[in-house]
């Protein structure tokens, strides 16, 4: 009698908690997932917090934590993860009641990208492990890897031939907002450039001196597409850096700086253009731009199409005239066409130029393609080795 009162309050004990666990398992259960920072450069590393928050008076014996985001982000510490397609990741928790449990996962971000968690996916059981449960909730975690930079003593060549061109052809208009220096009073100096600071100061009037405003400003071409049968991805990876980096440079002297390339965007799934725009603000801004392009994207045009538009653009604009902006393409092709169309628009834009990024021992000039029957460009090749790796 004794043995059946223990099997029947066991079975009715299975039975209860089963209704329990049945109705009231994911409630209260939230799991969120952020990461502690909006991006980092290639090569650095990233933290994922996990925070899993049990809102109830019932345990969860076993909860499986379950998402998956880029396979270019790899966690340190590798033991509940498998990389594929994706990075998945899975982690086993114990949840008492009214608990709060908080981890942190170091990854190496390897590659430059745009990466997302869209979905977290939970599994747990009960008490006897005799029932499953699953369901989803949706995450929102977003993390920027920015291209790294690319090597700042070979880029200053071509830097420095482009800001001697802008600051050569700079109108000769004050900018009353720069202060170049302060200089005595004469006679035929206006009463609103006298800087009384300096006057009361030195007990003497004083003017300011104002550099003069330039209205030049640069367009980066940021060429994705490859000429070759096999698509050299590091050689586009390359071109993406120096893109960066070049307008890291630009925004730091206070030249307007905007961006057009062929790589499609991963979030508007348009091909990937910013206004000009100068300041550091606007640089982070042309970093998440490059970071979120797809370079493995066939559906996208031709670097010499969009140029040939540009071309046509300018013909009928004020910029016609080569007074407004300066073009500085970015691409690994050795494409006679495109040489032509890039030659026709540098017509309209003195002191435009071209950084080519290329492999060791690659012709250069190719067949068919010479830069030197090209007179209004100039022309940077860039070495890049096989056995270059960013993240290195």
């Amino acid at each position: 009698m004794k043995l059946f009162s223990a099997a029947a309050c066991a079975f009715l004990l299975w039975i209860l908690q089963d209704v329990l666990f049945h109705r009231f398992w994911a409630r209260g259960l939230c799991v969120s997932l952020d990461f502690n920072c909006r991006g980092v450069t290639e090569g650095e590393r990233g933290i994922l917090r996990e925070t899993i928050t049990n809102a109830k008076a019932l345990p969860l014996p076993v909860l499986h934590v379950k998402f998956h985001m880029g396979k270019h982000l790899v966690f340190t510490a590798s033991g509940n993860s498998r990389i594929t397609d994706h990075n998945y990741r899975s982690d086993i928790f114990s949840c008492m009641p009214w608990q709060k449990i908080r981890r942190t996962l170091e990854f190496d971000c390897r590659r430059r990208g745009y990466y997302t968690i869209d979905q977290v996916q939970l599994v747990s059981y009960d008490l006897f492990f005799s029932s499953r449960y699953v369901a989803s909730l949706p995450a929102r975690a977003a993390f920027y890897v920015y291209p790294g930079a690319a090597d700042p003593g070979r880029l200053t060549l071509p830097f420095r031939s482009l800001t001697g061109q802008i600051l050569a052809q700079k109108a000769l208009i004050p900018d009353p907002f720069e202060t170049r220096s302060v200089r005595p009073y004469e006679t035929c100096d206006p009463y609103r450039s006298v800087n009384w600071k300096a006057t009361a100061r030195t007990g003497e009037l004083k003017v300011n001196v104002y550099a003069p405003t330039s209205s030049r400003q640069v367009m980066l071409l940021l060429d994705v597409d490859s000429d070759r049968i096999w698509k050299d991805q590091d050689l586009t990876e390359e071109a993406i850096r120096l893109c960066g980096s070049y307008c890291g440079l630009l925004t730091g002297e206070g030249i307007p700086v905007s961006v057009s390339t062929n790589g499609i965007d991963c979030i508007t799934g348009s091909r990937g253009y910013l206004e000009a725009g100068a300041g550091r603000g606007h640089w982070q801004s042309v970093m998440e731009l490059l970071a979120r392009i797809s370079s493995d994207d066939n559906d996208r045009l031709p670097m010499e199409e969009i140029i040939e538009e540009m071309f046509s653009s300018s013909q009928s604009s004020a910029a016609g005239d080569g007074s407004g902006l300066v073009y500085v393409l970015i691409s690994p092709k050795q494409r006679p066409s495109l040489a032509l169309a890039y030659n026709g628009l540098c017509r309209l834009s003195p002191g435009s130029q071209w950084i080519l990024p290329l492999r060791p021992g690659q012709d250069f000039p190719s067949e068919g393609f010479c830069p030197q029957q090209y007179h209004h460009m100039s022309v940077f090749p860039w070495e890049v080795p096989y056995d270059y790796s960013q993240t290195s």
